[in-house]
């Protein structure tokens, strides 16, 4: 991934601010009315007492959240490769360096590398097979209803009546009535599927199941289908409770959660959450997959950081992953590389699918962030160091992902 290269000094020269100190906080010459800024922290909610417009407001609030969530993936990167180079045994003496770095994005490179060595070693000539299911992240209408609103002269935003669409993926909404796909198509849901259902089922009457039961499982000797609980601890028949997985194309007589091959039904008291048509009243809940458009007509640069904001904020679920491994030294260390790579991948691939949503709206970011210039000017320089700092970050979390999928090869 590829990022434009911006630094607080740049931003700060590219904009035409005189230069300050980078901490908020800095003592200024107090002929130039410097004050300390406590309204601005990265992660945080922005202090009303910002002042500045509402778009000003919005932008300082889209460089606190991108901020917050690009430092925090630093962090949890770090864990990860720690978690990896730990249990795959990498020389103590590298796990120590890595360790001793005092900045942030220093020590995660070091563990990361380190990870990316012990994966190298444990494999050695043998070789690795990574099944996963393509991560997907959800970024939330409502939350850009809220950010347009700000954007907005009147103040408001319905976005029932400007409803945004999700290019490249699907679009969720809570449906009081039936939801169905378009030419027979499966469809996301999460309510009553009145056909086969393929992901969970929780029905007290009972599905065929043929994964985890989270409930009673039933084998045929029992009233139920199939033999039972199995060895490694999945129902193979009748589940009273939660299945995990249902058998192919069974129906849930109960709520799905996954995809349905027909219609997901709800009423006019509770809603079915779907991505189909809904031919009832519905509302808009989050676009997965995909990029979030649209919605109500604001000022293109504040509708920018409302993007910035809201796809920082975006959730990205670990896929599933299933590992094989090969050609090992042994046994022992196939078992141990598989066992380490299906308990952290997951988490590596959701976080590589969350710094390439991020790359791609950095610059957009920073671009826009003179929305912000009016704001309380000793609050500007740090909102300045956190955008460059931030597309940093991004750059570094975006390129040790890459090196730890490509080592998982």
């Amino acid at each position: 991934m590829k990022f434009k290269n911006l630094t607080a000094a740049a931003l700060v020269a590219g904009l035409g601010v005189a230069t300050l100190p980078l901490s908020g906080c800095d003592q200024i010459e107090e002929a130039q009315g410097a004050v300390c800024c406590t309204e601005f922290q990265v992660g945080g909610t922005i202090d009303a007492n910002i002042g500045g417009s509402a778009q000003g407001q919005v932008a300082a609030q889209a460089v606190a959240d991108f901020a917050g969530i690009a430092g925090a993936a630093i962090d949890d990167l770090t864990g990860a490769c720690r978690s990896i180079a730990q249990e795959l045994d990498a020389p103590a003496d590298t796990q120590t360096a890595a360790e001793a770095q005092t900045d942030k994005r220093a020590k995660m490179n070091a563990w990361c590398a380190a990870a990316v060595s012990a994966i190298a070693t444990v494999k050695g000539s043998g070789s690795i097979s990574v099944v996963a299911t393509p991560p997907q992240c959800s970024a939330s209408v409502s939350a850009k209803a809220n950010c347009q609103a700000k954007c907005s002269v009147e103040g408001s935003c319905d976005i029932k009546a400007n409803p945004p669409t999700c290019e490249g993926g699907s679009l969720q909404v809570a449906c009081k009535g039936e939801c169905t796909g378009s030419a027979g198509a499966s469809i996301a849901c999460e309510g009553k599927c009145e056909a086969a259902c393929e992901g969970s089922c929780v029905a007290q009457g009972g599905v065929e199941c043929a994964g985890k039961c989270e409930g009673e499982c039933k084998g045929a000797a029992q009233g139920g289908t199939g033999a039972g609980i199995q060895a490694d601890g999945t129902c193979q028949g009748t589940c009273e409770g939660k299945c995990e997985v249902v058998a192919p194309g069974v129906t849930c007589n109960g709520t799905c959660q996954g995809k349905c091959a027909g219609s997901c039904t709800g009423t006019a008291e509770v809603s079915v959450k779907c991505d189909g048509t809904c031919q009832a009243e519905y509302e808009p809940l989050k676009c997965e997959g995909g990029e979030l458009k649209g919605g109500c007509e604001v000022d293109a640069k504040c509708d920018a950081n409302c993007d910035a904001s809201v796809q920082a904020k975006a959730e990205c679920k670990p896929p599933s992953v299933t590992v094989q491994v090969t050609g090992t030294a042994s046994a022992d260390a196939a078992g141990k590389l598989k066992a380490v790579l299906e308990a952290n991948m997951g988490a590596i691939f959701a976080f590589q699918a969350r710094v390439e949503g991020m790359g791609k709206i950095a610059a957009s970011l920073t671009a826009n962030i003179e929305g912000a210039l009016d704001v309380k000017a000793a609050c500007i320089p740090a909102m300045l160091k956190a955008a460059g700092e931030a597309v940093k970050d991004v750059q570094a979390s975006g390129k040790v992902t890459v090196d730890l999928v490509a080592a998982a090869k």
